[in-house]
C-alpha cells in the first residue's frame, strides 16, 4: 500500500524592525494555495515544494495537500495568517490521522508574527501534541532556509530537519529533496524514526546577511568541517549550519547549529561544540566592513579598465532581507556627481504608475523612491523617458536562482516602466523584486551588461547572477533597515548576544 503522507507549508522571513506588517493580502498575491491546489501550483515552479512532490510521485507517495503560505520577506506577520494556516493544517491531520504514515512541512525557520516570536517552532510541538494524544508515532520531516532562527522547540519536535547548505539559494530544491529522501527511507522502515535524536546547539552570535555567504568565511569553514564530520560519524543523519536572520528581535536570533542522529546525542554535541569553535576562528569575516559611496567611488576610479559594470551592493536596502527596495542613499548621491551609464531598480507603485499613465515615449518629471518609512533616503527628483513598460511578469533565467527558493520560477512585479533620464535607467516596479536573476531587468529591456554602474539591492544573494558579469563589486555604507552594522538596530530581546567583532554581550 502506498504511503501517506500529509503535506504543507508555511514560508516567511519577518523583518521585526519594519513598520510596515505582512497581513494576508500580501500571502495571497504570492502564494496561499489549499488542498489539491498545492500540487497544481507547485509542480513545475521550481521551488522547495516542487522537489518534495516530484520526489513523492517517483516513490509512490499518496500526497494529501493540506495548505501551503509564503510570502516574501517583509515585517511582523499578521497572527490571522498563522490562525488560518493552523485552522486548514490541524482540521486536516485530524481528519487523516488514522490513515497517515509522515508529514512533511517546506518551513522557512525565520517567522515572527505578532503573537509568536517562533510560529515554526510552536507548529512542530503542537503537532508532536496531537501525535501523542492519538498514540501515533509518525515521522515529521521538514526543510528549513540557511537564515532560520533555530529553536530548540523545532529541533527536539521534528523527527527531522535538513537546512539549504548554499547562500545563494541556488541547493533550495535540492534541500527539500534530500529531506523528502530522509523521510521515504523513514516510511520504508517503519519504527526507524523512533531511534533518530535531535541536538540544537545556539551560539552568541548574530552576524549580518553580508557576513553568511557559502563561498565566504566564516561559512565556508564552518559547512566544509560540518561536512567531514558527517562522513567521519555514520550515526550521524546530517548537521546544519544555521546563519540565522538578524532581523528578528528575538531570543533565538542568530548563527545556530543542529544534527541528528541515531547514535549518542552527547558525541553530537561535541561535534558542533567543535563547529562553534570555527566560526569563531574566522568570526571577525562575519561582520565585513562597508565604506561610504563617496569613498567606493574613489576606489572605483582608480581601478584598471575592463569589461562589465560596477556593482554598487546596497546590503541596507536588501529586498531579500526583508527592507522595501525603494531606498535612494546611494541613486541620489550617485546621480548628483554627474556620472552616467547607472542601472537601478526601485521598488515604487506610484511612480510606475504614473508612467503608464502617461504612455510609452513620454517624458515624465517624478519624485522616486523612498517612499515607505523615514528609515531609506528621501525621494530623489528625476525627469525621463519612459522607455518600456510591462505587466512585470517574467520566468527566471536560472531556474536554481536563489529567488525560486521563496516564488518558484515565474515572478510577478506587477506593473512596471523603465525610466530613462539620461544618466539612468531606472526600473520601477509596483512589487519589490530581488536583484537574484539578471531576469529580473532582461525581461525589462535593461542589459546591466552594458552598465557602468549597477545598484544591487541585496546582501549575497545577488552573486550568482550578477558577480560573473562585474568588473568589480562594493558594499557600500548607506541607510537602510538591513544594514550590516548591527549596532545601529534597537533590539531589546538579545541578551547575551554578540551582534559587532569585539564588542560584549548585549544586556
Amino acid at each position: 500500500m502506498a504511503p501517506r503522507v500529509l503535506v504543507a507549508g508555511i514560508f516567511h522571513e519577518t523583518h521585526s524592525f519594519l513598520a510596515e506588517g505582512t497581513g494576508r493580502a500580501a500571502f495571497e498575491s504570492s502564494l496561499w494555495v489549499e488542498g489539491p491546489e498545492v500540487v497544481r501550483r507547485n509542480r513545475g515552479s521550481g521551488s522547495p515544494m516542487d522537489g518534495v512532490l516530484e520526489l513523492a510521485e517517483a516513490r509512490g507517495w499518496e500526497v494529501v495537500p493540506s495548505i501551503h503560505l509564503g510570502a516574501s520577506p517583509a515585517g511582523t506577520v499578521a497572527e490571522e495568517v498563522v490562525e488560518a494556516f493552523d485552522a486548514r493544517f490541524f482540521a486536516d491531520l485530524a481528519a487523516e490521522k488514522d490513515r497517515l504514515d509522515g508529514i512533511f512541512l517546506v518551513l522557512h525557520g525565520a517567522m515572527v508574527s505578532e503573537r509568536r516570536d517562533d510560529v515554526e517552532g510552536q507548529l512542530l510541538a503542537r503537532i508532536r501534541r496531537e501525535l501523542g494524544s492519538r498514540g501515533a508515532a509518525l515521522p515529521v520531516v521538514g526543510v528549513l532556509d540557511l537564515h532560520a532562527n533555530v529553536s530548540t522547540d523545532m529541533v527536539h519536535n521534528a523527527t527531522y530537519l535538513t537546512a539549504y547548505r548554499e547562500n545563494p539559494h541556488a541547493d533550495a530544491r535540492k534541500s527539500a529533496v534530500r529531506a523528502a529522501e530522509m523521510l521515504d527511507g523513514f516510511l520504508a522502515a517503519p519504527g526507524s524514526a523512533a531511534e533518530v535524536r535531535g541536538v540544537h546547539h545556539p551560539t552568541p552570535y548574530v552576524l549580518p546577511p553580508t557576513g553568511v555567504g557559502s563561498a565566504s568565511l566564516p561559512m565556508r569553514a564552518v559547512l566544509a568541517r560540518a561536512r567531514e564530520i558527517e562522513a567521519e560519524d555514520p550515526e550521524l543523519l546530517g548537521i546544519n549550519v544555521m546563519a540565522g536572520y538578524s532581523y528578528a528581535d528575538i531570543p533565538d536570533c542568530g548563527f545556530s547549529l543542529n544534527a541528528y542522529t541515531r547514535g549518542d546525542p552527547g558525541r553530537v554535541r561535541a561535534h558542533l561544540a567543535a563547529l562553534q569553535s570555527v566560526l569563531e576562528e574566522h568570526l571577525a569575516e562575519g561582520y565585513p566592513h562597508e565604506e561610504p559611496l563617496a569613498q567606493v567611488l574613489e576606489r572605483v576610479d582608480a581601478l584598471p579598465p575592463g569589461p562589465g559594470p560596477v556593482l554598487l551592493v546596497e546590503a541596507a536596502d536588501n529586498i531579500g532581507g526583508g527592507a522595501p527596495g525603494d531606498a535612494t542613499d546611494i541613486l541620489g548621491p550617485l546621480l548628483a556627481t554627474g556620472r552616467s551609464g547607472i542601472v537601478a531598480a526601485l521598488a515604487d507603485p506610484e511612480a510606475a504608475r504614473a508612467c503608464h499613465a502617461a504612455g510609452l515615449g513620454a517624458t515624465v518629471t517624478l519624485d522616486v523612491g523612498a517612499k515607505t518609512d523615514a528609515h531609506h533616503g528621501r525621494p530623489v527628483t528625476v525627469t525621463g523617458v519612459v522607455k518600456h513598460l510591462s505587466d512585470g511578469r517574467f520566468e527566471l533565467e536560472n531556474k536554481q536562482s536563489h529567488l525560486a527558493s521563496m516564488q518558484g520560477t515565474r515572478i510577478d512585479m506587477g506593473p512596471s516602466a523603465v525610466l530613462d533620464t539620461g544618466q539612468a535607467l531606472i526600473l520601477l516596479t509596483s512589487r519589490k523584486t530581488a536583484p537574484m536573476d539578471l531576469g529580473h531587468l532582461h525581461s525589462q529591456g535593461v542589459r546591466p551588461e552594458d552598465a557602468a554602474y549597477v545598484i544591487v539591492k541585496a546582501a549575497v544573494s545577488h552573486r550568482a547572477a550578477y558577480d560573473p558579469i562585474a568588473r568589480a563589486s562594493f558594499n557600500v555604507d548607506s541607510a537602510g533597515l538591513c544594514t550590516s552594522n548591527l549596532t545601529r538596530l534597537p533590539y531589546t530581546r538579545l541578551s547575551g548576544k554578540i551582534i559587532a567583532p569585539g564588542a560584549p554581550p548585549l544586556a
